[in-house]
């Protein structure tokens, strides 16, 4: 067997050594950030919550869980940082996620999601035009007698509506009896 390098040697014992699971390096602000806050440090840092260790870039299954938190966060339009030997980066989720082979994923989730909370909006808007607008209200049903028979209708002004065999009838002039 060939002897080993001392190159070999310390790549071999770099990849034995755990390190922080990729995932964990990222959190996200929100983008609505004031002066104040930052000052008072009165907000909330949305992070994966990853406290793994790993051999190799990720833990298993935490590029899926860094895929779905830059998706989140880019659409809901926080400011997404990459904490790196104690300096943070920022940018889009979608220029962080550039680095990853999922990034082309990101970026079609990200404009999903934002299609979607359009969407959302739009229907919410719809709705509440709906409830806002003046109910027409339904005519009061009306018993009546035309000729011999009993009918059941309303009145349009002073006409009475009435339904015979599925037809619309009218009565020329109602009269009500006195």
């Amino acid at each position: 067997m060939a002897a080993k390098t001392a190159k070999t040697a310390q790549a071999e014992t770099t990849a034995d050594e755990l390190h922080p699971c990729e995932c964990a390096a990222y959190d996200a602000l929100p983008a609505d950030l004031t002066e104040t806050d930052l000052e008072t440090g009165d907000y909330e840092v949305f992070t994966t919550g990853c406290v793994a260790t790993t051999k190799r870039q990720f833990a298993p299954g935490h590029d899926a869980k860094l895929k779905s938190f830059l998706i989140k966060h880019g659409a809901a339009g926080h400011d997404v940082r990459r904490n790196e030997g104690g300096v943070a980066t920022s940018a889009s989720a979608e220029q962080h996620a550039a680095r990853y082979a999922f990034g082309h994923m990101v970026a079609a989730g990200v404009k999903r999601a934002e299609i979607k909370a359009a969407e959302k909006a739009e229907r919410a808007a719809a709705r509440a035009a709906r409830k806002a607008a003046p109910k027409a209200k339904a005519p009061k049903k009306v018993t009546a007698k035309v000729g011999r028979a009993t009918f059941t209708g309303h009145m349009d002004g002073d006409h009475f509506v009435y339904e015979v065999k599925g037809k619309e009838r009218r009565t020329l002039k109602f009269q009500p009896a006195a």
